[in-house]
């Protein structure tokens, strides 16, 4: 059985890693003036996003305070119309 100790700490190293899509939806939603469930994305690399919604796009990247802890995505390109991938 493991120790609630062990628990707890378990929990908190996991909540610290890496930025989520949640706050990527948030930042993006505010960004490309949509509700965050509009907003989808797709992976560029491993630190970097690119988020579409409501017509427009934008370029997110993936910036920590420190090993990948508190975590943020930060717009890193113009707000641009979307393009439609499969024309």
């Amino acid at each position: 059985m493991k120790s609630p100790v062990w628990l707890f700490l378990g929990l908190l190293v996991s909540a610290g890693c890496g930025a989520t899509f949640e706050q990527l939806q948030t930042r993006a939603a505010l960004d490309l003036n949509c509700q965050p469930t509009a907003i989808s994305a797709r992976e560029v690399d491993d630190r970097t996003r690119m988020a579409a919604g409501c017509g427009k796009q934008a370029i997110y990247i993936e910036t920590c305070s420190d090993k990948r802890v508190n975590c943020i995505w930060m717009l890193n390109s113009e707000i641009k119309p979307a393009v439609d991938p499969s024309k």
